[in-house]
Parts: structure tokens; sequence; C-alpha cells
């Protein structure tokens, strides 16, 4: 039965309590027994405009309970939209919706007109969201079962900002708007959309249409009678000093992002997170706002503005790039220098690279079975285990960006990519290393051109490649691969009948390959498994985190 089916078949605090997956008394202590004035904490953001925004975060009691009905709600929805099977009206806080998904519906257009509505989440008060959830035919749910869904979301009689449900009611009571704003923008042949607050109508019409909007006596665009009507009679309002209209021959704008001809970022704002790269680079410090230089911002706000950008530009650059990856856009180049600088360059702890995350797990519950003896590198207290070095994470975003896979051959490229962009990085930093640890078989024949390594010559323990970057190599033994550090006991264990086949194809009917392996027997069996021959590899760590610390001045 579906989410939405058992919501409509609930008649009680109870029921509704049971699909949340909680007790009715904690459900009634949270609503009824928690006092008004401490169910929320108040505070103020400061906007970009220099005005202020208020906002109310849940205490984590209703917090938790509040993300249960949403998550509920979300259900709901999706299965209500699956079955309309109509373009999206609205864009904001749904899966696989966006500014950018929003403005692309309005790019290349000969008129863009944007209005923002006055007290978005405040205008929808507990009457709305309970009426709404009774009446609506989507829902038409039991009475006593919307009082409560009202009660749990609404503070003061207001959908509160900073509640985890606010987004997904506002959109749900939004909809009532949005069936009236797409009729009258079919009515004058033109495009709607919404992204929370901000609607957004577009034409390629030679007039745009009086029936949306009209000159005032100063020549000023504003929404016209009909538009406020129908945006009044569902309970919104219009915020006249936030409506605008945009021509072809300018800039125009829909919910931020620039949609003339392509939907991108503002140039200023991408000159602006050059910039802050290039100081972050050569100082190792930034501030996001020049003008207010109170605090020196942080790695992780860069990043976020850097994602943010590159979320955007990727839907038209990565069509034109050709070979992504030797012929990134100027964009993608500056944001692997980015993630360079900041995985590999600017380190808190000594960082490795495995081939794959069976690598990491086994080097892991290596060193919790080991720690006495490398204290350096992890300690346990209390039963908690704190790993003094870090593992890089092969993360989709990351792999996209480079345009590579996890294996030898991603290893091989970031090698590449590291030695062409280490010189810019003038920054001061710690004499930490960058650890790729690879397997002695056949992957390394490219890695060991890049360190000159002849077939003939023996392998030595480690490699230091350029900077603060090593290469460790796995004792050979075998196949070469660091799943022969376990005992020929422990892979030739048995699961559900299968063996252990470490090779990528695999007979599914008899074989399990490395997730399996890693997990099931290794992780799962760690405390009785052997792992001193692990003890090449720390060893070889410990070497070059000493010979770092000669190199690196």
């Amino acid at each position: 039965m579906s989410q939405l089916k058992k919501l409509k078949k609930a008649t009680s605090l109870s029921d509704l309590a049971n699909i949340l997956g909680y007790k009715p008394k904690s459900v009634s202590f949270i609503i009824y027994k928690i006092p008004e004035d401490k169910k929320y904490i108040e505070f103020e953001i400061v906007k970009k405009n220099g005005k202020t925004r208020k906002i109310k975060a849940p205490v984590d009691q209703l917090k938790y309970l509040q993300r249960r009905l949403a998550d509920l709600l979300n259900s709901c929805f999706d299965e209500i939209s699956s079955k309309a099977q109509k373009k999206s009206l609205s864009h904001g806080f749904r899966k696989n919706h966006s500014i950018f998904t929003n403005a692309n519906n309005h790019k290349n257009r000969r008129y863009v007109f944007n209005v923002d509505l006055q007290d978005f989440f405040p205008s929808i008060n507990f009457g709305r969201v309970r009426g709404f959830l009774i009446k609506n035919n989507n829902f038409c749910l039991n009475e006593n079962v919307a009082t409560v869904i009202a009660q749990i979301a609404c503070h003061n009689n207001e959908l509160p900002q900073g509640s985890p449900c606010s987004p997904i009611i506002s959109n749900l009571v939004g909809h009532l708007l949005d069936v009236r704003m797409v009729n009258l923008a079919k009515k004058g042949k033109c495009t709607y959309s919404r992204y929370a607050d901000d609607l957004t109508f577009s034409t390629n019409r030679k007039e745009f249409p009086s029936l949306l909007a009209l000159k005032d006596d100063d020549s000023n665009w504003v929404a016209s009678k009909k538009l406020k009507q129908e945006i009044e009679k569902v309970g919104f309002s219009i915020n006249p000093e936030k409506t605008s209209m945009q021509y072809k021959n300018s800039r125009q704008l829909a919910t931020g992002l620039i949609v003339n001809a392509k939907v991108n970022v503002k140039k200023e704002y991408y000159k602006n997170a050059r910039s802050m790269c290039h100081n972050l680079f050569n100082t190792g410090e930034f501030y996001i706002d020049n003008e207010n230089k109170a605090e020196l911002s942080t790695v992780h706000q860069l990043e976020g503005i850097l994602s943010f950008i590159y979320q955007i530009k990727r839907h038209h650059e990565s069509s034109k790039e050709g070979n992504r990856k030797y012929n990134p856009t100027a964009f993608t180049n500056l944001y692997r220098k980015f993630l360079l600088y900041k995985h590999f360059y600017s380190l808190n702890k000594p960082l490795i690279l495995c081939e794959g995350k069976t690598d990491v797990i086994y080097l892991k519950c290596a060193l919790k079975q080991l720690s006495s003896k490398y204290g350096d590198f992890v300690e346990i207290i209390d039963g908690k285990i704190n790993y003094k070095i870090s593992f890089f994470n092969f993360s989709k975003n990351l792999r996209d960006i480079f345009s590579i896979s996890t294996g030898t051959s991603g290893l091989d490229f970031l090698m590449e990519s590291y030695t062409k962009y280490n010189p810019i990085f003038k920054a001061p930093r710690k004499a930490l290393p960058v650890v790729i640890i690879v397997d002695h078989d056949d992957g390394l024949k490219e890695i060991k051109k890049k360190l000159k390594i002849k077939n003939s010559e023996p392998i030595k323990q480690f490699y230091h490649y350029i900077s603060n970057m090593y290469v460790l190599i796995v004792p050979k033994d075998s196949t070469g691969a660091i799943e022969d550090l376990f005992d020929k006991d422990i892979l030739s264990t048995s699961i559900d009948g299968k063996t252990f086949n470490r090779r990528k194809k695999i007979d599914a009917n008899k074989e399990y390959g490395k997730i399996v392996f890693a997990e099931k027997v290794i992780s799962a069996n760690q405390k009785d498994i052997d792992f001193n021959r692990f003890s090449e590899v720390f060893d070889g760590l410990k070497a070059i985190i000493n010979d770092c610390e000669d190199k690196i001045v």
C-alpha cells in the first residue's frame, strides 16, 4: 500500500503516528506538552539586500518529527505528480528540480517578467494547511489527521521558515496558485513556472500581454489587476518591490540565473569565485565579501560556490567540450585546480589514495587490529576509532569534474593533473604527504612510466613523484594484489557456496567479488584475521612521512 493510501485511510493521531514510525504518546507529547514558546529557536539572517529574514529552527524532538512528516508528504507528492504526467510548474524543494530547471523554461525569450510573493511561508497559516488536506481531491484526509498534521507543521498560525516540512507543504498549497497562474499564462501565450515565492512569465510575443503586466504612469512594469486578483484568491500577495520586466536586448534573469541565450550564472559571480581561488592558491586565505573583511571565509564555503557554478555550467558546456578529460573549459579547469589544492596541497593529515574502496576497507580494518603498533595512524579511545590519516573519496562529483573512474587509470590522471597545477600553488602548507597505494600488477605499467622505473629494476618500497606526492607499491606476492596480504584460508572463504574472485568479471552463480569479500569476509570477521602482513604497507607509509618532512620546508 502506498504512503498516500495509508494516509487517506488514517482516522486518528494514533494512525498518523504509526505511519510516521512514532508511538502515539510521543507525537502527543511533542504537540501538546512542549510549550509553544519552547518549540523553536528564533534568529535572524541578513539577506543580500541588507534586510533580515527571521528563521525559526525547531528543537530536536520537533525537528525529527517534522522530517518524518516531510518524507511522508514528499512521497505523496511524488505519487500524485507521477500520475499527472504533466510538465512541472513548481521547481523549488523537489527532487530533480532546481533553479536551473526553473530558469531553463525561460531562456531565449523576448520578455521575462518576474513576480515575487510577499511573506510566502508566513502567509500559509494553520487553516490553509488543514483545509487543503481535507478538501484537496488528491488527499481528502480525515479532519482529525489533517488537524494533527497542521499542528506539527505550523507555529503561531504560520508555516515557519526553518521547519523541515514547510517546503513540501508550501508546494502542496502553492499548487493551487500554479494552476491559476498557468491558465492565465496560456491565455496570454506565455510560459509560467515557480520556484518557491518566485514566479516567472516569459514570451516571444511582440508585445507582452497586458493580461499579466503593464506599465504604470512612471513607465514601470507592474502586475496587472487580473494577475493580482488571481494570486490573492488563493491567499498570496505580490511584493511590488521585486516585480521586474527584462528585455531580450538586456540581461534577463530567472531565479538569479541569466537566461538570454542559455542558462548561466552572472559574470560577476564567476569572476568573484575566480578571484577568491586566486587569493586562496597564493596566500591560503580569502574573503567572500571583500568589502567586509571581518571574518576569513572557509574552503568549504568556496567549494559550495564552485559546485553551484559547475552544476549550472555543465548543462551547456559538456556537449561542446569534446574530450572533457583533456580539454576542460576554463571553469572546469579552475574547479580542478581548487580540488587539487584542497585535497592534495592543503592537508591536515597524511592522505591515502587507493585504487578502489575495498582497499580502504582492508587498510582501516588492518589499522584497527594493529593500533598498538601504529599509534601515529590510529587511536582507539573508549571503543571509538580516530584515524590520524585520511582516505581519499572518489566522489561522483569529483569523478565527473576530472572525467575519470576509480582504479589505476583514475590515479594516473590525478598524478598528471597535480604535476600540471601544483606549481601555481604558493600558499603556506604543512609537510604532509599524498600517498598513492597501488597493486604490483599489470595496472602498474602507466604509473611505472611516470616514475621512470625500468622493467628490469627491482621495485622499491616507495617512490617520490613530485612535491608532496608519493607512490607506495604493495609488496609483490602471487598476483601482486593487496588481497595477497591475507592468508590463503581467508581468500578461500566460501559464502553461500560461492568462492572469491578478485577479477572484474565474475560468474555470479559460483563466485562473489571484491565488495562482498571486503564487507562480509574482512570487515565482518576482522577480529579473527591476521593483518600482520599489512605492516609492510604501514612501515612504508611511515618512511614516506619522514621523507616528506625533509623535502617540504
